[in-house]
């Protein structure tokens, strides 16, 4: 798996099916440059993007990975802030299309270097590979969605038992005493830190260590007492002039978030429990029973079990079916990868690389 410095997700196998944070690429409006990178599965995007990161890194510049929830081995996308500068995969299912043509976006058309003849003779087999590869993708996200269910239960359950006021009192005091603090409004970039894929549930801790020199970890089994903390901080960080990294929950993005980072301070609070444990690299550990009636929770602890076994079994049979997923996916790279011209590629990848740098 890809965990080199600065990585993320931007997309995930979420409860309401596929989300997307692919408009958090670019700001076209603040001068940069977005290459949409179009071409079939194993025509040679990621390897590309990885290519023009390592140059990038060798020439001084820091790069921010973006990789696939369906294969965390592959980048979804590249961002380099100095540069202005990021490189997109623009094909399903995070389809991107350009909105100012040559003017912000350039299109990377990777099928030039294909025997479209190869392919064209191989069209039922791969057909049939795309679409069960789309069917069981469908299938995993029915099975999230009932996670989601089990897991709404509990956060009912905590809703009731939040002590929402001794929470926004503890983000205040933190962030006045620990941050330093100024008059405009901190800057926000909404990430995914965790993501549901062939190879299980993942948490990208290293990203948490690259930016967090102290990292709080908020021990919660069910997520919904951490994430209004979560919230709570974020807003408080925001309010008083400190940059975010907010990092959404990728089974339930709509709801409050899973993890905040101040890059700047170095600091981070990230959600632990059995999906993704932080105890053994934090610098603090928060137990969330401080901000609960204690009375509630108890009087549900067999739902709240429950719960948590039903939400659990869920989420292991969609990771089952991702796994499915890929290995179609596998068989469906394999077919492009033989029509494919890699040397003809190559040498179109050493001229970006020299166009840009």
């Amino acid at each position: 798996m890809i965990n080199e410095g600065a990585v993320f997700f931007l997309a995930a196998n979420s409860a309401q099916g596929f989300f997307s944070l692919f408009n958090e690429l670019y700001k076209a409006d603040e001068g940069w440059k977005a290459y949409i990178i179009k071409g079939g599965p194993g025509t040679g995007k990621s390897g590309l993007m990885k290519r023009i990161a390592k140059a990038a890194e060798e020439r001084g510049f820091e790069v921010e990975r973006i990789i696939c929830s369906s294969d965390p081995d592959s980048l979804d996308a590249i961002i380099i802030p100095e540069k202005k500068l990021c490189f997109a995969d623009g094909t399903a299912p995070h389809v991107m299309e350009a909105k100012y043509p040559g003017a912000v976006e350039e299109i990377i058309n990777l099928g030039q270097f294909w025997d479209g003849k190869a392919l064209e003779n191989n069209r039922e087999h791969i057909i049939t590979l795309t679409n069960c590869n789309k069917a069981l993708h469908a299938k995993s996200a029915r099975y999230v969605s009932a996670y989601y269910q089990s897991a709404l239960d509990s956060m009912n359950i905590a809703k009731a038992a939040i002590d929402y006021k001794k929470i926004e009192n503890f983000a205040s005091r933190f962030i006045v005493r620990n941050c330093q603090c100024s008059n405009r409004l901190g800057e926000q970039k909404i990430r995914l830190l965790n993501g549901i894929t062939p190879k299980g549930y993942v948490t990208l801790f290293d990203t948490a260590k690259h930016y967090c020199d102290r990292i709080y970890a908020v021990n919660d089994e069910d997520c919904y007492i951490s994430s209004v903390l979560m919230e709570s901080l974020r807003r408080c960080a925001v309010s008083n002039g400190i940059d975010v990294i907010t990092c959404l929950n990728p089974l339930i993005p709509e709801e409050n978030p899973l993890h905040i980072i101040l890059p700047e301070e170095r600091i981070g609070f990230f959600t632990s429990n059995s999906l993704q444990s932080f105890k053994n690299i934090a610098y603090k550990n928060i137990n969330t029973s401080r901000f609960v009636n204690k009375d509630i929770i108890a009087a549900h602890k067999q739902r709240l079990v429950f719960n948590r076994k039903v939400s659990s079994e869920m989420l292991s049979e969609a990771i089952k079916l991702l796994e499915k997923a890929k290995k179609v996916h596998d068989d469906l790279e394999a077919d492009y990868i033989k029509a494919m011209d890699f040397d003809e590629l190559n040498v179109f990848t050493e001229k970006v690389i020299e166009s840009l740098f």
